[in-house]
């Protein structure tokens, strides 16, 4: 997705401003082509000369530079960029961004740039949680800016909470998310989702467990795409391989009975409910608290079946409510993806295979998928895609589908 992509960085004066180094390291290393300005606070904190040699690229710093030369370098790169990202953006610069004010590079440029903006904030909670920068983010999400949420933890002036940068790799999956919706984000505001995502830990004693290989990489990635949507999302996520998302309500479990008991709790709540967990068909009947003896000798392990979350779903679907349910399957994938649909009661099934190809498949970018709905009975492809690509797509048939309700 980012192969060849002309992106913008620009980083202002906080603490944070050494992220931005990860950040542009990480969009190189999956094509981009990037270029930074910076604001002289943040060239007091980060050396223009670092952002220059990773990225081979000058860094302008003001907005005069080379004017004696007959170049305007805000109007330059605004023409230049594809994508214009601020991290870390402080609240000195969000204001002018908000007012359209001119203080520095970034401001300026920003104002000649007509295409997508994401603006990464960092600051101190009671900043953050300030009147003036509420409506500084109320007023720039309105005019389609993408204004990313932050993190809770350690803040540089020794207090704790919100306003942390998020990391480097979650504002590269924002970045994706952002470049595949383009012009056409859907408007999910005001409708709450729940999602599933990652897979169960079937515990056989203290120690051992079953379980598979999911990664719930795609759940993520559909959790951001809603949030860009605008909507309320609740994440009920297993055992996964990223870190939960930062700004999106998350819920921890491990086992499907504790997935199942969320699910079925905060269904009647939901306009959409998605199941893209990998919950285990089987669970062991007798788990031991402590650890097998002799466990090197050959054991019989009674299973039973697990409780079918998807199928209680359906069976308790209020009218009106989106039901998204996920197949897995190795064989006639799109057929036997349709029958699960049907017999589950889903408006949606995102049917996958399990591809064993470089960069595809579990705990990969990629996968090989098709979204079905109840209404095209045609045999779909499937076609490999980026996650993000994905998350894009069913976000945006789920918004045409709760718009064929009106």
């Amino acid at each position: 997705m980012l192969q060849n992509k002309r992106i913008l960085i620009g980083v202002t004066g906080s603490i944070a401003a050494y992220k931005a180094c990860d950040l542009i390291q990480r969009l190189k290393e999956k094509g981009a082509e990037v270029r930074v300005i910076m604001t002289p606070s943040a060239a007091r904190l980060v050396h223009p000369n670092t952002f220059a040699a990773l990225t081979g690229s000058p860094v302008v710093e003001d907005a005069w530079t080379d004017v004696a030369n007959g170049t305007m370098r805000h109007i330059e790169l605004a023409r230049w960029a594809e994508l214009f990202v601020i991290a870390p953006c402080t609240a000195h610069t969000l204001a002018e961004l908000s007012w359209g004010l001119t203080g520095s590079i970034i401001s300026t440029t920003a104002l000649a740039y007509d295409g997508p903006v994401i603006v990464a904030p960092a600051m101190n909670t009671v900043m953050l949680q300030s009147a003036p920068v509420r409506e500084h983010f109320q007023r720039l999400s309105a005019r389609g800016v993408c204004v990313l949420p932050t993190a809770s933890g350690d803040l540089a002036c020794g207090e704790v909470g919100e306003g942390k940068l998020i990391t480097p790799e979650e504002i590269v999956a924002y970045i994706d998310l952002v470049l595949e919706f383009g012009k056409s984000t859907p408007d999910l505001k005001d409708k709450k989702v729940l999602i599933s995502g990652g897979h169960t830990e079937e515990p056989l004693d203290g120690v051992r467990f079953l379980s598979n290989r999911s990664s719930g990489k795609t759940a993520i990635a559909i959790a951001r795409a809603l949030e860009l949507a605008g909507a309320d999302v609740h994440l009920i996520l297993g055992v996964a391989e990223e870190e939960a998302p930062a700004g999106i309500r998350v819920s921890r479990v491990r086992t499907s009975t504790e997935f199942r008991t969320s699910m079925i709790e905060k269904q009647k709540d939901s306009d959409v409910v998605i199941m893209a967990a990998a919950i285990a068909d089987f669970i062991p009947v007798k788990t031991d608290a402590g650890k097998w003896k002799d466990s090197r000798f050959l054991k019989n392990l009674e299973l039973k079946p697990a409780t079918n979350i998807l199928q209680e779903l359906g069976e308790h679907k209020p009218a009106g409510q989106i039901l998204v349910g996920f197949a897995l399957e190795t064989e006639s994938a799109v057929a036997h993806a349709r029958e699960k649909m049907k017999a589950k009661n889903c408006d949606l099934m995102v049917v996958n295979t399990p591809l064993s190809n470089a960069g595809q498949g579990f705990g990969q970018d990629q996968v090989e998928a098709a979204i079905l709905n109840t209404e095209s009975m045609d045999s779909e492809p499937l076609v490999v895609m980026e996650k993000s690509k994905l998350a894009v797509n069913l976000v945006q048939r789920i918004a045409e589908q709760l718009g064929s309700q009106k």
